[in-house]
């Protein structure tokens, strides 16, 4: 059935544990909604739900108010965890995902769940976002798939510095040198690289890391709120480590 239209939450249930689609997990980040508990992710579970929790507390950080309406652009989207997870709490977001079996599962249960989410099964295009001003993007996790582990770096950068044009605020995610398709670099300083890949490439001039995550094999990834406003920015120790070029 996978690449057919799902008719029922119980056909992606069945289809998902008959034909899972990871090889350690019947799928990668878990599934939101209680008919999904049981199944097996490829990720470390506890640290997708830390992940969110630093992005939770941050949002709640620029919205004191709490995050209903806050307008969200989910980029590489999965199955959406974190898009239904934040659409739950009243955020209205925008989703992309591509891959032929998550986004399908996506596309159904934006539907059937009758959450405020925009769903959109193809790949991100840049056109969508022009002339659009979200508050918040995330890209956990993904700039490296854009990038095709440094094959299309060029064309991603420019994807890159368009998505932060038209968002407040940039939750960006990336780790080196661990992974498929990962991003190489021989510094030994990965913050401090991941950063100057930010400062060279968005309109944001002051960065906050939320946290790191390890959300399989031990590979360590940066969590980073990306923004213009003065307050949001690493402490002193931090924004030192980051000028050190090794």
């Amino acid at each position: 059935m996978q690449n057919e239209a799902y008719n029922s939450i119980n056909d992606i249930v069945r289809d998902l544990e008959t034909q899972p689609i990871e090889s350690s997990g019947h799928i990668y980040h878990p599934i939101p909604f209680p008919e999904f508990s049981h199944l097996t992710t490829s990720s470390n579970r506890k640290q997708v739900n830390k992940k969110f929790g630093l992005i939770i507390k941050a949002l709640s950080e620029l919205r004191p108010g709490g995050i209903m309406n806050l307008s969200v652009l989910d980029i590489g989207a999965n199955a959406g965890f974190y898009t239904f997870s934040l659409a739950q709490r009243g955020a209205k977001v925008t989703a992309f995902e591509s891959d032929h079996r998550y986004g399908p599962i996506g596309h159904f249960l934006a539907t059937e769940k009758q959450l405020p989410v925009t769903w959109h099964s193809v790949p991100y295009s840049p056109d969508f976002v022009v002339g659009q001003q979200f508050d918040v993007t995330l890209m956990l996790s993904v700039f490296q798939w854009m990038a095709d582990g440094g094959k299309r770096q060029a064309e991603a950068l420019d994807d890159l510095r368009v998505i932060s044009g038209a968002s407040r605020y940039l939750i960006f995610e990336l780790g080196f040198n661990v992974g498929k398709s990962c991003l190489r670099t021989t510094k030994l300083n990965h913050y401090a690289e991941l950063i100057r890949l930010l400062k060279e490439n968005t309109p944001y001039i002051h960065f906050r890391l939320l946290g790191t995550t390890r959300l399989w094999k031990g590979a360590r990834r940066f969590l980073v709120l990306c923004s213009t406003d003065p307050s949001m920015e690493d402490g002193l120790f931090r924004r030192l480590l980051r000028q050190l070029n090794v």
